[in-house]
């Protein structure tokens, strides 16, 4: 390109050269003409052309050696910014064609540097918050066991301590008394035993461990009904569902049971998983035939309860309590699924 762009201005020179020397200096033009044969023609055409070619070489060779020169600072500079060097900044060298190019490419390696120290002062600020979130969640994790053992289990093995005491004193005197205290602390021992089950129970992973929901279910109510005195019925559907509403049905269904075990008194639960093909929604029923209890008595501010329907709404689901006193107690979890859920999952 710069080769033939030289060529044509050499050729254009030349002609120009020669009318200016034919108007300033006629005299000479004539002396220094030839005849107007074909040879001295052709002789003169020669000469103009080399002449022309010879510039156009040196003048296009000189010309492209310092655009070559600029356009491979240009691509060492792309490829240092490409691989990650992003402090690496072009020198202006004051060629007017490429000054322009230059500060663009200066401004844009500003921007991407000072963008990328901001997402990684941005993600720095995000790893903290997260490390500070789980701290705070074992914190209150930590308290509401510490709450719960207090509250329970504490004041069973306390009240079991008092009448042995108690015992201890009447067993001679009063044995009918000491008897009937004997049963009590049977009593509380069992129901201090069924505390601390249920709070083991709220220690298991919190997410399935390769298991489906329907295993993991399975799983965990034959663990209950070796270690408690309960019978279990159990109908699961074998279901596949993204894994996040799985784990959250998995410990709903692990807070539901512990407080069976703690408050419902039952002999008997049964636990049910259905899937509504037509309705494109899952049913999980947990009830069991305790002593139930009023509606209007549910303290909304149980640990228990909130979790449950935080779960529930976390998923898009509801929680729903059905229960008379001396009747038992039944809960139900209604989660919509969309097809879309369904595919995705099927795919993964």
């Amino acid at each position: 390109k710069w080769i033939v762009y030289h060529f044509v201005s050499s050729l254009l020179a030349i002609f120009a050269c020669v009318f200016l020397i034919h108007v300033v200096f006629p005299d000479l033009v004539f002396l220094l003409c030839l005849p107007f044969t074909p040879e001295t023609i052709l002789a003169s055409l020669a000469i103009v052309l080399v002449v022309s070619a010879a510039s156009a070489i040196f003048g296009g060779y000189y010309s492209s050696r310092d655009i070559r020169g600029e356009l491979e600072e240009i691509t060492l500079g792309a490829k240092n910014i490409a691989y990650g060097n992003l402090d690496y900044r072009l020198g202006f060298k004051g060629n007017a064609e490429f000054d322009g190019i230059i500060q663009a490419f200066n401004e844009m390696a500003s921007r991407l540097e000072a963008q990328v120290g901001a997402l990684q002062k941005l993600a720095q600020e995000n790893e903290q918050l997260l490390q500070e979130t789980k701290i705070t969640a074992v914190s209150e994790e930590r308290q509401r066991l510490a709450r719960d053992l207090h509250d329970a289990v504490s004041q069973q093995l306390f009240a079991i301590s008092m009448m042995s005491a108690t015992v201890l004193k009447v067993v001679e005197n009063r044995p009918e008394q000491a008897l009937g205290l004997i049963q009590e602390i049977s009593q509380s021992a069992t129901r201090a035993q069924g505390e601390m089950r249920a709070l083991l129970l709220q220690l298991r992973p919190l997410t399935l461990q390769n298991e489906s929901l329907s295993e993991a279910l399975s799983s965990l109510t034959s663990e209950l009904q070796s270690k408690q005195s309960l019978q279990f019925d159990v109908d699961l559907d074998e279901v596949s569902l993204p894994s996040n509403i799985e784990n959250q049905l998995f410990r709903i269904a692990q807070e539901g049971m512990s407080n069976v075990l703690r408050h419902a008194e039952a002999s008997r639960v049964r636990i049910s998983l259905k899937m509504s093909e037509a309705n494109h929604r899952i049913l999980l029923v947990i009830e069991d035939d305790g002593k139930g209890f009023a509606l209007d008595e549910i303290p909304q501010s149980s640990i228990g309860i909130r979790s449950i329907r935080e779960r529930s709404t976390l998923i898009g689901g509801t929680a729903q309590w059905l229960s008379v006193p001396g009747k038992g107690t039944k809960l139900e979890i209604r989660v919509p699924i969309s097809t879309g859920s369904e595919a995705k999952e099927e795919e993964r």
